[in-house]
Protein backbone atom coordinates (compact mmCIF):
# COMPACT_ATOMS: atom_id res chain seq x y z
CA UNK A 1 0.00 0.00 0.00
CA UNK A 2 1.47 3.32 -1.00
CA UNK A 3 1.75 5.77 2.06
CA UNK A 4 0.10 9.22 1.42
CA UNK A 5 2.38 12.16 1.83
CA UNK A 6 2.16 13.62 4.88
CA UNK A 7 2.16 17.66 3.63
CA UNK A 8 0.01 20.01 2.83
CA UNK A 9 1.47 20.54 -0.84
CA UNK A 10 -0.27 24.30 -0.96
CA UNK A 11 1.95 25.20 2.13
CA UNK A 12 4.53 23.68 0.98
CA UNK A 13 4.65 25.55 -2.09
CA UNK A 14 4.70 28.42 -0.53
CA UNK A 15 7.69 27.47 1.61
CA UNK A 16 9.65 27.01 -1.55
CA UNK A 17 8.38 30.11 -3.00
CA UNK A 18 9.77 32.04 -0.91
CA UNK A 19 12.86 30.75 -1.10
CA UNK A 20 12.91 31.01 -5.09
CA UNK A 21 11.98 34.36 -4.85
CA UNK A 22 14.35 35.53 -2.14
CA UNK A 23 17.61 33.53 -3.08
CA UNK A 24 16.70 32.80 -7.11
CA UNK A 25 16.82 30.20 -8.91
CA UNK A 26 20.66 28.83 -8.86
CA UNK A 27 21.10 29.55 -5.22
CA UNK A 28 18.57 27.31 -4.08
CA UNK A 29 19.29 23.61 -3.74
CA UNK A 30 17.08 20.57 -3.26
CA UNK A 31 18.87 20.77 0.43
CA UNK A 32 18.08 24.03 0.99
CA UNK A 33 14.08 23.05 0.09
CA UNK A 34 14.31 19.96 2.19
CA UNK A 35 15.70 22.13 5.13
CA UNK A 36 13.36 24.40 4.62
CA UNK A 37 10.09 22.20 4.69
CA UNK A 38 11.07 19.61 6.16
CA UNK A 39 9.69 17.13 3.59
CA UNK A 40 12.29 14.53 2.80
CA UNK A 41 13.57 14.13 -0.88
CA UNK A 42 11.48 10.87 -1.89
CA UNK A 43 8.44 12.58 -0.80
CA UNK A 44 9.53 16.30 -2.68
CA UNK A 45 10.66 14.55 -5.90
CA UNK A 46 7.51 12.00 -5.69
CA UNK A 47 4.90 15.34 -5.16
CA UNK A 48 6.28 17.81 -7.69
CA UNK A 49 9.53 15.97 -9.42
CA UNK A 50 12.57 17.86 -10.10
CA UNK A 51 13.73 21.63 -9.31
CA UNK A 52 12.47 22.50 -12.68
CA UNK A 53 9.29 20.95 -12.21
CA UNK A 54 9.05 22.38 -8.79
CA UNK A 55 10.16 25.13 -9.82
CA UNK A 56 7.43 25.60 -12.34
CA UNK A 57 4.92 24.90 -10.13
CA UNK A 58 6.29 27.50 -7.69
CA UNK A 59 6.40 29.84 -10.85
CA UNK A 60 2.68 29.12 -11.79
CA UNK A 61 1.73 30.28 -7.99
CA UNK A 62 3.37 33.26 -7.84
CA UNK A 63 1.58 34.49 -11.16
CA UNK A 64 -2.01 33.62 -10.03
CA UNK A 65 -1.80 34.97 -6.45
CA UNK A 66 0.59 37.36 -6.51
CA UNK A 67 0.97 39.16 -10.49
CA UNK A 68 -2.62 38.88 -11.89
CA UNK A 69 -4.23 39.18 -8.66
CA UNK A 70 -2.23 42.82 -8.36
CA UNK A 71 -3.51 44.51 -11.82
CA UNK A 72 -6.18 46.72 -11.51
CA UNK A 73 -9.58 45.51 -13.15
CA UNK A 74 -12.46 47.71 -12.46
CA UNK A 75 -11.36 51.59 -12.50
CA UNK A 76 -11.04 53.55 -16.06
CA UNK A 77 -8.56 52.07 -17.87
CA UNK A 78 -5.80 54.71 -17.31
CA UNK A 79 -6.50 54.44 -14.18
CA UNK A 80 -6.08 50.77 -13.92
CA UNK A 81 -2.15 51.40 -15.47
CA UNK A 82 -1.66 54.01 -12.70
CA UNK A 83 -3.24 52.11 -10.05
CA UNK A 84 -1.24 49.01 -11.14
CA UNK A 85 2.34 51.08 -11.09
CA UNK A 86 1.24 52.70 -7.83
CA UNK A 87 0.79 49.06 -6.12
CA UNK A 88 4.20 47.94 -7.52
CA UNK A 89 5.92 50.61 -6.06
CA UNK A 90 4.10 50.45 -3.09
CA UNK A 91 4.95 46.71 -2.60
CA UNK A 92 8.73 47.38 -3.72
CA UNK A 93 8.76 49.87 -1.22
CA UNK A 94 7.82 47.74 2.05
CA UNK A 95 9.55 44.83 0.32
CA UNK A 96 12.16 44.17 3.32
CA UNK A 97 13.66 41.38 2.28
CA UNK A 98 14.71 42.78 -0.95
CA UNK A 99 12.64 39.69 -2.83
CA UNK A 100 11.54 41.84 -5.80
CA UNK A 101 9.74 39.97 -8.36
CA UNK A 102 9.77 36.54 -9.18
CA UNK A 103 9.37 37.15 -12.43
CA UNK A 104 11.78 39.81 -13.26
CA UNK A 105 14.58 38.25 -11.10
CA UNK A 106 14.28 34.57 -13.23
CA UNK A 107 14.59 37.04 -16.23
CA UNK A 108 18.04 38.40 -15.01
CA UNK A 109 19.04 34.93 -14.08
CA UNK A 110 18.38 33.47 -17.74
CA UNK A 111 21.60 31.64 -17.95
CA UNK A 112 20.33 29.53 -15.03
CA UNK A 113 17.07 28.05 -16.66
CA UNK A 114 16.47 26.22 -19.77
CA UNK A 115 14.34 27.55 -22.97
CA UNK A 116 10.86 25.59 -21.37
CA UNK A 117 11.61 28.33 -18.09
CA UNK A 118 12.51 30.95 -20.29
CA UNK A 119 9.72 30.51 -22.95
CA UNK A 120 6.72 30.78 -19.49
CA UNK A 121 9.10 34.32 -18.13
CA UNK A 122 8.82 35.41 -21.90
CA UNK A 123 4.97 34.82 -21.98
CA UNK A 124 4.48 36.61 -18.50
CA UNK A 125 6.43 39.44 -19.80
CA UNK A 126 3.75 39.58 -23.09
CA UNK A 127 1.34 39.38 -20.91
CA UNK A 128 2.29 42.70 -18.66
CA UNK A 129 2.60 44.33 -22.55
CA UNK A 130 -1.03 42.74 -23.16
CA UNK A 131 -2.36 44.40 -19.97
CA UNK A 132 -1.10 47.81 -20.95
CA UNK A 133 -2.34 47.11 -24.44
CA UNK A 134 -5.55 46.49 -23.81
CA UNK A 135 -5.96 49.66 -21.09
CA UNK A 136 -4.66 51.71 -24.19
CA UNK A 137 -6.91 50.53 -26.55
CA UNK A 138 -9.91 51.07 -23.82
CA UNK A 139 -8.85 54.62 -23.47
CA UNK A 140 -8.70 55.19 -27.16
CA UNK A 141 -12.56 53.96 -27.30
CA UNK A 142 -13.14 55.72 -24.30
CA UNK A 143 -12.21 59.21 -25.74
CA UNK A 144 -9.26 59.36 -22.88
CA UNK A 145 -6.69 59.31 -25.53
CA UNK A 146 -6.45 60.32 -29.07
CA UNK A 147 -7.07 57.97 -32.00
CA UNK A 148 -3.26 58.84 -33.14
CA UNK A 149 -1.36 57.51 -29.95
CA UNK A 150 0.50 54.33 -30.37
CA UNK A 151 -0.72 51.90 -28.77
CA UNK A 152 2.36 49.03 -29.63
CA UNK A 153 5.22 51.57 -28.60
CA UNK A 154 3.37 53.13 -25.88
CA UNK A 155 2.78 49.38 -24.31
CA UNK A 156 6.29 48.36 -24.64
CA UNK A 157 7.85 51.26 -23.23
CA UNK A 158 4.85 50.93 -20.01
CA UNK A 159 6.55 47.41 -19.65
CA UNK A 160 10.07 48.65 -20.01
CA UNK A 161 9.55 50.99 -17.11
CA UNK A 162 7.42 48.39 -14.96
CA UNK A 163 10.89 46.02 -15.59
CA UNK A 164 13.00 48.84 -15.16
CA UNK A 165 11.20 50.09 -11.89
CA UNK A 166 11.20 45.87 -10.40
CA UNK A 167 14.75 45.40 -11.47
CA UNK A 168 16.07 48.49 -9.47
CA UNK A 169 14.42 47.59 -6.65
CA UNK A 170 16.41 44.87 -5.72
CA UNK A 171 19.29 47.35 -5.20
CA UNK A 172 17.69 50.59 -4.32
CA UNK A 173 14.37 50.41 -2.36
CA UNK A 174 13.95 54.02 -1.61
CA UNK A 175 10.75 55.68 -2.08
CA UNK A 176 11.65 58.96 -4.29
CA UNK A 177 13.49 56.66 -6.61
CA UNK A 178 10.39 54.16 -7.35
CA UNK A 179 7.74 56.93 -7.08
CA UNK A 180 9.83 58.50 -9.98
CA UNK A 181 9.59 55.50 -12.05
CA UNK A 182 5.51 55.17 -11.22
CA UNK A 183 4.83 58.48 -11.88
CA UNK A 184 7.18 58.56 -15.18
CA UNK A 185 3.88 56.38 -16.40
CA UNK A 186 1.78 58.95 -15.39
CA UNK A 187 3.80 61.39 -17.48
CA UNK A 188 3.64 59.81 -20.12
CA UNK A 189 0.05 58.71 -20.10
CA UNK A 190 -1.01 62.24 -19.20
CA UNK A 191 0.81 64.03 -22.06
CA UNK A 192 -1.11 62.09 -24.19
CA UNK A 193 -4.30 62.39 -22.79
CA UNK A 194 -6.76 63.92 -24.52
CA UNK A 195 -8.77 65.44 -21.56
CA UNK A 196 -6.01 66.85 -20.14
Amino acid sequence: MVRQREFDKDEALTIIMDLFWQRGYANTSMKDIVQATGIQPGSLYAAFGDKEKLFHQVFKKYTQEFFRASMPRHSPPLECIQQWFDLLAKAMINDSKHKGCLIINTAIERESHSPSTIAIIEDRLDEIESFFRLNLAQAIEDGDLPKSFAIDVNAKALLGLVVGMLAVARIRRDAPTLNSIAAGARTLLQSNSSRS
